[in-house]
């Protein structure tokens, strides 16, 4: 039978259980749509939304660790924030960022 050593460490912050969220935009008159964040660096083109075209919208699923993250949408290359988020930010620009918690 293997030893447990009870001294060890546990688990650091970094390795907590990452979880599967949803960014989700009604958008019907939308051509394309990419999610940008502090979770991608704010890379405009880096993650492509996928149009559900029976629901007019669009979603894009991320596995993140913990923690509160800024994000936005590029409709048709234009920066807006959710308008369904529970909670947006102003931000340096003078507009909003939406915010996602994820929970532990």
């Amino acid at each position: 039978m293997p030893k447990i050593d009870k001294n060890a460490a546990g688990p650091s912050p970094s390795s907590q259980a990452r979880r599967e969220v949803a960014f989700i935009l009604n958008s019907p008159e939308a051509k394309e749509v990419y999610l940008c964040g502090d979770f991608n660096g704010w890379s405009p083109r880096g993650l492509p939304m996928i149009r559900h075209d029976e629901a007019h919208c669009w979603e894009k699923r991320l596995v993140l660790a913990p923690g509160r993250y800024e994000y936005k949408f590029i409709v048709n290359g234009i920066w807006i924030h959710n308008p369904d988020a529970p909670v947006n930010v102003p931000n340096d620009h003078g507009s909003l960022n939406s915010v996602m918690e994820v929970q532990s």
